[in-house]
């Protein structure tokens, strides 16, 4: 493949890499505003379901079996299982599993958690079950644009999106690299880093020894379509790259193409 061609695919990767992480961003978004947006300690559920709850243990609750739980219907359960150390500051949680019947009218229920003893119910242990007909109604009432309009969660699909990114951005580099040793065997290479200080502006370019570049070697610098030529002399050059210094008001950035002359 030649060097024209080659910079075309690495120009149509490049854009589809960024495309695609757009899209992660975007269904990202949706799925971190959809979950702020619902309420706390609120679940959507369908009839039948099921669905794994944890919460604090009840001040001076010995264990598991010094904690209880209600519902608003007999068609709603929790099961409480065991106990646990919370993921954060490792406080001892309960873990329990949450049924609902297969004949549960839709509605809203509620379902609280508390100690055997004193039965005080705090927040963090009183949850909202919001039972729907189906599973068309439970996508309609969605907080996130994607999963109510497609079906589908945000999540998935931006981390589909998420490891289409990663495919293509290794991809980018492969080419990349075919490229940068097409321009090398041609005696040009793109600048990939600039730095201004009190002197001037430095740039990195992939030229070095190897390539018979030398400290003192003219080149001719230009932008990616070759416009604005300008002559540089080789400041310092190692085996593999090369550094020359422009004057403060060049225009020069990272893209820029040198070739010998």
């Amino acid at each position: 493949m030649n060097l024209p061609r080659i910079t075309q695919l690495k120009d149509a990767i490049a854009k589809t890499g960024a495309a695609f992480a757009i899209l992660f961003v975007l269904c990202a978004g949706d799925g971190s505003i959809a979950y702020l947006r619902h309420p706390f300690n609120s679940l959507d559920m369908l009839p039948g379901e099921t669905k794994n709850l944890t919460g604090p243990m009840a001040p001076g609750s010995a264990g598991i079996t010094g904690m209880d739980s209600e519902s608003t219907s007999e068609r709603l359960s929790l099961g409480l299982e065991e106990t646990i150390s919370g993921f954060w500051m490792g406080n001892k949680m309960w873990r329990g599993t949450l049924r609902l019947s297969r004949d549960i009218e839709p509605g809203k229920y509620a379902v609280s958690v508390f100690g055997r003893e004193d039965r005080k119910i705090v927040g963090s242990n009183v949850f909202e079950v919001i039972v729907y007909k189906d599973r068309s109604a439970l996508l309609s009432a969605s907080k996130s644009l994607l999963e109510r309009h497609a079906g589908i969660s945000p999540w998935t699909v931006s981390g589909v999106f998420f490891g289409l990114t990663l495919l293509v951005c290794g991809s980018l580099y492969l080419v990349s690299g075919v490229r940068d040793r097409l321009m090398a065997e041609a005696g040009e290479a793109e600048v990939y880093h600039v730095v201004a200080d009190d002197t001037g502006i430095l740039v990195y370019f992939g030229l070095g020894e190897r390539n018979g570049v030398v400290g003192g070697t003219k080149l001719i610098l230009a932008d990616a379509s070759g416009g604005n030529p300008q002559e540089i002399t080789v400041d310092s050059v190692s085996k593999k790259d090369g550094m020359a210094k422009v004057g403060a008001l060049s225009k020069v950035r990272p893209g820029y193409v040198v070739r010998k002359i």
